[in-house]
């Protein structure tokens, strides 16, 4: 039997529906599957009262149901109840059959769920109309739906993509230590995908870049061409100091591949982090703010946008951007908002909220207040893309001269890679053979002292001329060396601080230089430049401990049990927040935390980034491993590694188990027990050994145990 108005046969996916009946009659089943079966449906089962007809549906789920509204037990009415009250099945079709045509019954029909009436006796072809179009409607509507799902989980996955973009949160921990600045950011979408993007990065010399871009258009045009432009960036990467090439050549590579019409803003600014000088080329962004100091003001971001002309080019303009002020990019639906009495909020208007914000609370979270006045009078759901995007400076504590920029900003220096400091304490009789070298030892990470007094206070933050390492020249013999190791401060002992004898050559096992008590030695006549990378390696301790013992200071965690579990950590910043929270475990946590960071640390950076230890060491003497580390960390090679610690504790003791993806190192010869051997090498590995009960070595070096018996 034809379905009629219908001149081609069914389609696959209606045909094979599977239609359940669902009637107390034998026959009336049996003539609705014939109908059913010459209409083209092959897939079809049968029920013979209500209970019988949940059953099936529960074990199978139909794509139709045929239902007899007159039954014993469960009626029609009360299974349509039943059906629509479950969100399985509350969209399935219900055909309902009935003898009776009341207008009451049909009333009564469709308000218990049925999705359509038929009249007994069956009239065939209204049958199978009915049943074709329904059975189409469902397909199609479960088309679109998957359809929709598919488009969401494509979109969520793109969404993902897009603010893998946004800038780690290594790369920003990196940007403010070396900027000694906090990073406030805020990005928000219109639709799903959106063409807004901030950006941030650190590089050499102390200096870190900022960028704020909007595509134009949103959704997923705008992602895509977003996408484009970021891809394109990191061609250029010799660029990022200028901010003019580098929009210069950004632009050069971009025209002709966006769609006509489409095109970029952008903002990007070299911030240099010593003389607070502010290098910036703009491409018809808004204007950023600077806020914070003595006076607000806004920077001249004009310029033809990227990506419309081949031949534009960009030109480099200056401020500064002092201790104590802040830079605010954002996007133009701020000042385009539309406000309660119908005017436009505008540039001014911007200023004047954000001015507001700041001298409502800390200065490093106005954005976040001014957001929040944003929002009070407009929809969450925007017309454009939102990036707001703050770097707050610091006052530097170090900073005393009204000529800041002539002196170091403290904050800004990454452990290891201080410009003035620490200090090395060089203690000499003046005829030592070696005197020129001590004069010529201070480098970008090491300066030094000759006098005034060698002690510390273990609250005492490090700054320039701290001093971190105290070198004693032995040339002129133990009682001179012995005799002024002396007038070392015990504070200075007791924080860690080093104390290292200079030795023309290598002592003999029986020299009495080994037999001072926490003393290193060195064969100074290995030159300056080894003399130097040991003593840098050695002040990079002191800091690093120092920052630890500070960090103990001032934490407010209480001594709570140890949550046991594996952990997993991919940089400095991260080891050295664990070392800090694992020391809670302890008594006495300095040791522990020094024990661990120890570890933590050689985890990552011999680990995790592959840094040799005398690789570390010309780093350090160079002023470069914040830059190295921040270096490895983001390239494609090392971005994704991270070393874990498994922390098990029991009634007496707790371990740390740590291991890391790096190749390893000959562990034995670090820890060999032969007289003086700790006195030249593996400091570190010596004093986590002497933090723990007892530190043991899997392996090629890369997975050890730590014990503590508590």
């Amino acid at each position: 039997m034809p379905v009629p108005g219908r001149n081609a046969a069914l389609p696959e996916g209606v045909s094979s529906a599977h239609i359940l009946v669902v009637d107390d009659m034998p026959l009336m089943r049996k003539m609705i599957g014939m109908c059913l079966h010459r209409g083209g449906f092959a897939n079809v089962s049968y029920a013979e009262d209500g209970d019988d007809a949940l059953k099936q549906i529960a074990s199978s789920m139909p794509d139709l149901v045929i239902l007899d509204i007159n039954m014993p037990r469960l009626s029609g009415y009360d299974v349509c109840r039943q059906l629509r009250a479950e969100p399985a099945t509350a969209n399935l079709p219900i055909l309902v059959q009935s003898a009776s045509e009341t207008a009451e019954e049909r009333v009564e029909v469709f308000a218990v769920g049925a999705t359509d009436f038929v009249s007994k006796p069956i009239n065939h072809p209204e049958l199978l109309a009915r049943v074709c179009m329904h059975l189409e409607n469902r397909f199609l509507i479960r088309s679109l739906s998957d359809f929709q799902d598919r488009m969401q989980s494509e979109l969520h996955m793109a969404r993902e993509m897009q603010h893998s973009l946004l800038p780690e949160t290594e790369i920003i921990d990196a940007v403010e230590m070396v900027g000694g600045a906090s990073i406030e950011a805020f990005y928000k979408a219109s639709s799903e995908l959106g063409g807004d993007l901030w950006g941030t990065w650190p590089l050499s010399d102390d200096k870190v870049g900022i960028y704020v871009l909007d595509v134009t258009g949103h959704g997923v045009g705008a992602a895509l061409n977003t996408f484009s432009l970021h891809a394109t960036m990191a061609r250029f990467e010799d660029k990022k100091h200028d901010p003019a090439a580098f929009l210069t050549s950004l632009n050069s590579a971009l025209v002709g591949t966006f769609q006509l019409g489409k095109f970029a803003t952008m903002f990007y600014g070299v911030l240099d982090c010593r003389t607070h000088e502010l290098t910036y080329a703009g491409a018809g962004a808004p204007k950023p703010i600077i806020f914070g100091g003595s006076s607000t003001r806004t920077l001249d971001s004009s310029g033809l946008p990227v990506a419309i002309l081949k031949s534009a080019t960009y030109e480099n303009l200056s401020d500064r951007l002092d201790p104590g002020e802040s830079l605010f990019c954002y996007s133009d639906v701020l000042i385009e908002a539309e406000q309660p009495d119908g005017s436009i909020l505008g540039e001014e208007g911007l200023i004047k909220w954000i001015e507001t914000s700041a001298d409502c609370g800390d200065r490093g979270t106005a954005i976040s207040r001014l957001l929040d006045q944003f929002f009070r009078v407009q929809n969450e759901q925007l017309e454009d893309d939102l990036t707001a995007v703050a770097i707050h400076r610091h006052m530097s504590p170090s900073v005393n001269s009204k000529d800041e920029s002539k002196m170091p900003s403290e904050a800004a220096q990454p452990i290891g890679t201080a410009k003035g400091g620490p200090a090395v304490f060089v203690i000499s009789n003046g005829d030592s053979p070696f005197e020129a070298k001590y004069d010529d030892l201070a480098a970008a990470g090491l300066a030094v002292k000759r006098a005034g007094p060698i002690t510390h206070k273990s609250d005492d933050a490090v700054t320039d001329d701290t001093v971190a390492v105290v070198l004693v020249d032995g040339t002129a013999g133990f009682e001179f060396a012995q005799d002024k190791i002396a007038f070392v401060d015990q504070a200075f002992r007791d924080a860690n601080g080093s104390v290292v004898v200079a030795l023309d050559g290598e002592p003999d096992e029986d020299d009495p230089i080994l037999t001072l008590e926490g003393v290193r030695y060195f064969d100074a006549s290995n030159g300056t430049k080894k003399l130097r990378r040991f003593l840098a390696q050695e002040a990079d301790d002191f800091i690093r401990i120092s920052a630890l013992r500070h960090a103990l200071g001032q934490s407010d965690l209480a001594q709570e049990p140890l949550v046991e579990g594996v952990y997993r950590f991919a940089s400095r910043k991260e080891a050295q927040e664990l070392a800090t929270v694992f020391s809670q475990a302890s008594a006495d946590p300095m040791p522990l935390a020094i024990g661990l960071s120890e570890l933590f640390l050689n985890a990552i950076e011999h680990g995790c980034l592959e840094i040799g230890h005398d690789e570390k060491g010309q780093l350090i003497e160079n002023g470069q491993l914040g830059d190295e580390v921040t270096r490895r960390t983001n390239s494609a090679n090392y971005r994704h590694r991270y070393a874990s610690v498994e922390v098990v504790r029991g009634e007496q003791e707790v371990a740390f188990r740590v291991k890391d993806p790096g190749p390893g190192f000959d562990y034995k010869s670090y820890l060999a027990d032969k007289s003086g051997h700790e006195k030249k090498h593996g400091r570190g590995i010596v004093m986590a050994n002497s933090c723990f009960t007892r530190l043991t070595y899997f392996g090629c070096g890369n997975d050890v145990e730590a014990v503590l018996a508590l």
